[in-house]
């Protein structure tokens, strides 16, 4: 009969500021989420792996739910900024591919998708406290690639692109998404492998559309 293995002793305890633990607990959870799904572990595994008491996590987060959302809303603003440091580069040429393979690229992280779709199955995103309500990172995006364009191309109208680059980011939103998740089966479908060939050529046909759309062409 197999012995089972204890798991790894935690780490020591120790001293540290409030900014230090917190970012600790949030790295510990990651590495923890990486392994196992968000209904496979709690507050008590994330302190035990942090080197913290079971009470200071509950004090800095609450519930287990909200200290998961912080770990995507962390994955999530890295993301951001590194799209907004590319569209804020001076005397960069940017274009709806480079930006669109931020997003791609995001979603080839195994553990912001998984995060991303536990927050959407659990509901999280209708509550007037939301993540998407409290971070509005779509918004701040649809800002920064409207001003962008406009800086650009100035004769265009501000109001009309500003509209349509919204459209334009919730399209490529819930495409990126949808293909991230489906593709195995749709290319199935279609009969044929999942290539990063094919991969590529879909990135490039939403691009070239969402391009035209944006720029009213």
């Amino acid at each position: 009969m197999a012995t089972r293995k204890k798991p790894p002793p935690p780490p020591p305890r120790r001293r540290r500021d409030p900014e230090t633990a917190r970012a600790e607990i949030l790295d510990a959870a990651e590495r923890l989420l990486e392994a196992s799904p968000p209904d496979a572990i709690g507050l008590k595994d994330v302190a035990r792996a942090a080197g913290v008491s079971h009470a200071l996590v509950s004090h800095y987060f609450g519930t287990f739910s909200a200290l998961v959302e912080h770990v995507l809303t962390r994955s999530i603003r890295r993301i951001r900024q590194e799209a907004l440091a590319r569209l804020q580069a001076p005397g960069v040429h940017i274009d709806t591919a480079s930006l669109l393979d931020v997003v791609f690229t995001a979603l080839e992280d195994p553990l912001y998708v998984r995060l991303s779709l536990w927050a959407l199955a659990s509901e999280r995103p209708l509550g007037k406290d939301s993540l998407p309500l409290r971070e509005q990172g779509m918004r701040i995006m649809s800002d920064a690639v409207t001003a962008r364009i406009l800086h650009d191309r100035p004769t265009l109208d501000p109001a009309a692109l500003r509209a349509r680059v919204e459209l334009a980011h919730a399209i490529a939103n819930a495409t990126a998404y949808g293909y991230t998740v489906g593709k195995e089966a749709w290319c199935a479908a279609l009969g044929r492998e999942p290539t990063p060939a094919f991969d590529a050529s879909l990135r490039k046909a939403l691009a070239d559309m969402l391009e035209r759309y944006v720029l009213g062409e």
